[in-house]
């Protein structure tokens, strides 16, 4: 894998947060312990024992006229910023947090890293100045494509190129954009495999011309990410980034890393506050993250870590609200209150952190449902 610093000139390249040069010197290896049933502590791609924590935010447009459901405004933003500076927090690039997992170094308390997906203009015209304004970076995922298109509301390239010059940190969004879990009527496996490596290979192609060498991150479209799709993007040698909630820290499955969405009524100012400062939450599930749900699959079995809370513990599914937990001796089982809507659904479980009041530990699962039929998703 190559990572690059910020180039020299700069004007971010002197702050505290600049990304190191190479802080992974291989790809990860992921071995599948099962086809399905894998605990995720098994997994290859997990990060090393470093200490401390960090808690990675997604945006999408920063703007008053845009869908609700992807947007923060420009005010509340600013009150974002205002607040990240007012209580002294350490703003990163994504690829440092990565750096510091993968070695084993310590995360300092009070440690974020501000991402925005899609490259929509409001981060040329909103976001890159107010964070320029603090020195601060941030990293951008692409989808090439729209770029390419000359596709509003999307980057033109030189926008893009005026940004990383600056020091702002670009990965990988896909070029299409599709939804990279769906293997498409009558597509054979090495078809479906060698369709999404294109995909993937094909953005990172593009970046590298108009930019140079990036930063290997790959963030999945919607969030979207299954075992299989999540082989592939570690065959290619990228870490990747999900839309499911949490913190990271030791443990943490380099292959879907979790970030906070940040829009619509997500991104109000106390919920941000709270999201800011929550620890991970050791839970580990009997089937890997990005799993698509069988017919016959209702439950999902975790097991608690013996350090971990269990006071205070409450899981919650996309849509429903609080789900049915069920303690035994030496795990939990989690059961939705009714059946899951088809599509992307997620399990949240939060604890109090009993060492720290008012600060919660939080961990998030992703579960998706196919229809009926089957020919959405295949499983």
């Amino acid at each position: 894998m190559v990572w690059n610093n910020p180039p020299e000139r700069s004007p971010l390249s002197a702050h505290r947060s600049r990304s190191p040069a190479n802080p992974l010197s291989k790809p990860l290896c992921l071995i599948l312990c099962t086809a399905v049933f894998c605990l995720s502590a098994c997994w290859p791609g997990q990060s090393t024992l470093a200490k401390g924590s960090a808690v990675i935010l997604v945006y999408h447009h920063v703007a008053d006229d845009t869908p609700a459901s992807t947007s923060i405004s420009p005010d509340l933003f600013a009150r974002h910023l205002d607040y990240l500076d007012q209580h002294k927090f350490n703003v990163w690039p994504l690829s440092k947090i990565v750096s510091h997992l993968t070695k084993g170094i310590n995360i300092p308390k009070h440690t974020v890293a501000l991402t925005f997906d899609d490259a929509y203009q409001s981060v040329y015209h909103r976001v890159f100045p107010m964070m320029q304004q603090r020195g601060w970076p941030f990293t951008l995922f692409v989808n090439t494509q729209a770029l390419d298109r000359g596709q509003p509301p999307y980057l033109t390239w030189a926008q893009l190129a005026e940004m990383h010059q600056a020091g702002v940190e670009v990965g990988n969004h896909s070029h299409t954009h599709a939804h990279l879990v769906h293997q498409l009527v009558a597509e054979s496996d090495t078809q479906y495999e060698a369709r999404i490596k294109q995909d993937i290979q094909t953005a990172q192609d593009r970046i590298e011309e108009h930019l140079g060498p990036v930063a290997r991150i790959f963030a999945y479209p919607y969030g979207e990410f299954t075992p299989r799709l999540s082989t592939i993007v570690n065959k290619l040698g990228y870490v990747g980034v999900g839309q499911h909630s949490g913190a990271v820290g030791a443990g943490v499955n380099l292959m879907a890393l979790p970030r906070f969405p940040m829009s619509g009524p997500y991104a109000d100012l106390d919920r941000f506050a709270q999201r800011i400062i929550t620890q991970p939450l050791g839970l580990v599930p009997d089937i890997a993250n990005g799993y698509i749900l069988p017919p016959d699959k209702t439950s999902l079995t975790l097991r608690l870590t013996t350090d971990e809370p269990h006071a205070g513990l409450n899981c919650y599914a996309s849509g429903q609200g609080k789900m049915i937990l069920q303690h035994t001796p030496d795990h939990l089982l989690l059961t939705p209150v009714s059946e899951l809507s088809v599509g992307r659904n997620k399990f949240n479980c939060t604890a109090p952190d009993p060492a720290q009041p008012g600060v919660y530990r939080w961990w998030s699962f992703l579960v998706m449902r196919p229809p009926d039929n089957t020919s959405w998703y295949d499983f």
